[in-house]
Formats: C-alpha cells, sequence, structure tokens
C-alpha cells in the first residue's frame, strides 16, 4: 500500500466516524451564539479563521505571538469537515490546538475532524497559534481551502451522515491594530 492510498483511507475513516456519531445536542462550551449566517449560504456552511472563538474580530499583527480560531459556520450541522489552512507569507506556526479528540493530518496539507455529535451555529473547531512579523501588508488574509486530497471543495459531513461538498472557505483580512479608543471591532468586520 502506498502512503497516499494510506492517507486517504484514514481521512475516509475519520468523516464516517463523523457521520455515525449522531446527532446530540449542541455542547454549549464549543458552541458560541453569533449572529446567523445569510440564507443563501451552502448547506455545509463556512469554515474561517478570526481573531476570537465567535467568529466576530479580526487576527491581528501584533509582531508578537497571536492565537488564531477556526471557526465552522452551519446552521444545519455538522459532524466533521476537512479542510487546510492557507497563513499570510511570514506568520510563523508554532502550534495547533483541535477542540475534538479525532483529527487527522495538519493545516497545511489538510485536516480532518471529527466533531463526535451534530452540531450546529458557530462551532470552535480548533486554535492556532503564529508568530506574527509585525508588518503584514494591507490585503493580505488567511484563507481556508480544499483538503489537498480533495481538492475540489471544503467537505463536510452533514448531521444525516452525508457527504457535502459544498462548504465555503473564508478568506479574514487581517488587522494592523485595533482601535485605541476600545471601540467594537465587530462592528466593522467583514469576511471578503
Amino acid at each position: 500500500m502506498n502512503n497516499a492510498f494510506r492517507v486517504s483511507c484514514l481521512v475516509c475513516v475519520l468523516l464516517a466516524f463523523g457521520c455515525f456519531m449522531g446527532c446530540g445536542s449542541d455542547d454549549p462550551a464549543s458552541v458560541v451564539d453569533v449572529p446567523e449566517i445569510p440564507e443563501d449560504t451552502n448547506l455545509g456552511g463556512s469554515v474561517g479563521v478570526y481573531g476570537n472563538i465567535g467568529g466576530t474580530r479580526p487576527i491581528v499583527d501584533t509582531g508578537d505571538l497571536v492565537t488564531v480560531h477556526v471557526v465552522h459556520r452551519v446552521p444545519d450541522g455538522a459532524t466533521a469537515s476537512a479542510f487546510r489552512i492557507q497563513a499570510p507569507t511570514g506568520w510563523v506556526r508554532v502550534g495547533t490546538k483541535a477542540n475534538f479528540p479525532v483529527a487527522i493530518g495538519n493545516i497545511d496539507d489538510g485536516i480532518s475532524i471529527a466533531y463526535g455529535k451534530c452540531m450546529s451555529g458557530s462551532v470552535h473547531i480548533m486554535s492556532v497559534t503564529y508568530q506574527t512579523p509585525g508588518s503584514t501588508q494591507t490585503g493580505r488574509v488567511f484563507r481556508v481551502l480544499p483538503h489537498s486530497e480533495w481538492p475540489g471543495f471544503v467537505q463536510v459531513v452533514d448531521c444525516n451522515q452525508k457527504l457535502l461538498n459544498d462548504a465555503i472557505g473564508i478568506e479574514s483580512a487581517i488587522a494592523l491594530s485595533l482601535t485605541d479608543e476600545g471601540e467594537d471591532e465587530e462592528d466593522r468586520f467583514q469576511e471578503r
């Protein structure tokens, strides 16, 4: 068996595991109440990288260690997802922590995460810590892309054990600073 086949089999097992975990109630520790996703989004929802676990704050380049949060917004519920993250040039990853015990792969090539049960709303999937350059150019973004094994789409397993190939990978802008006056950045933050 070659290595690519073994990795593909492991990812398939992970996605199947997410399918068969069933639909339980939401875990309040992992689901955060945030504004609803517009009705015209795909059934798989969207996966993005944000400055907080609710997916409402921008990422800020502080020139120091910064923890960003991967959030899956899925109004109809999901049990697993598969994706990869592309960080801007100069951002060096120093640590990752998945919020669920079953995670296979890495965020550079592709990671598959099983949630353990049906979860809906804004699901905080994982946290990633980066050393930031302190000089990120305007217009740079974090990108959530399809897993390298399935380059067509960000994949999601819904609560009915169906593989969805329609989740949206979000481009998240990077702010150079937050306002000095403590204004609420949530009001001005918009996904690209």
